[in-house]
């Protein structure tokens, strides 16, 4: 840990990794990794961030997703399918086998699936595969849905953020995070939707709302609505 990033311990949150950042305005909390990450302004108090983090613990509780793979577990998406299966030719080791329409996840049969640093490998590996196949299950829907609304990019790129699920920067390219493979189709269309009304709005004003909204047929906020209850497979 650097001097502007810390670790101190919770009782409720256990480990909380926090980091001093001079342009931060608030303090704020987020999961990464299945470990709370606090940021707080640079000039903080020791006792100022305590009581700020026991007054956001609840609502850190409350966004945590909970959970661990299991055996024979099947992820399945719009075009892919991932299959977390055991090995015992690499016992220590999680081995992709990545393929379209089925992409295996191999468990070294020495890897307790319950343990965090379980949870964590398999969501990488998750992410990795995910991102393999990418630009072949986004990037021609993008270009079908761009060209229906008469609204193309200078240029398509994917990323591999796993919170920041689209971008469209000012030289009017948009990427789209490898993420969206583990989404439905309507939510992989409303992300691609949100950032081509970018391209016109590169702000969220209202009129960069009703701009998406048209796009999207009118079902704007009940997209957002969904994408915000969406369960992701791996952790964000």
């Amino acid at each position: 840990m650097t001097n502007n990033t810390f670790i101190i311990y919770h009782q409720s949150l256990g480990e909380v990794i926090v980091t001093l950042n001079p342009r931060a305005t608030r303090i704020s909390g987020r999961w990464k990794l299945g470990k709370a990450h606090i940021t707080a302004p640079s000039s903080v108090s020791k006792v100022r961030l305590e009581q700020a983090i026991d007054s956001i613990t609840q609502k850190l509780i409350d966004r945590k997703t909970i959970f661990s793979y299991s055996e024979n577990q099947v992820i399945s998406s719009e075009d892919i399918t991932f299959a977390i299966v055991r090995q015992n030719f690499r016992p220590d080791s999680i081995i992709i086998s990545p393929a379209l329409p089925v992409t295996k996840i191999q468990i070294g049969e020495n890897i307790d699936l319950k343990s965090q640093t379980a949870t964590i490998a398999i969501s990488k590996a998750l992410t990795n595969a995910a991102f393999r196949f990418a630009p072949t299950l986004l990037l021609p829907r993008a270009k079908e849905l761009a060209k229906s609304v008469g609204n193309s990019p200078a240029a398509w790129k994917i990323g591999k953020g796993v919170r920041t699920l689209g971008t469209c920067n000012s030289q009017k390219v948009i990427t789209l995070s490898s993420t969206l493979v583990f989404m439905p189709q309507e939510l992989r269309d409303y992300i691609v939707f949100h950032e081509l009304a970018h391209l016109t709005e590169m702000n969220h004003s209202s009129a960069f709302h009703r701009l998406c909204n048209s796009y999207c047929s009118g079902k704007e906020a009940l997209l957002r609505a969904k994408l915000r209850a969406f369960n992701y497979p791996i952790l964000r």
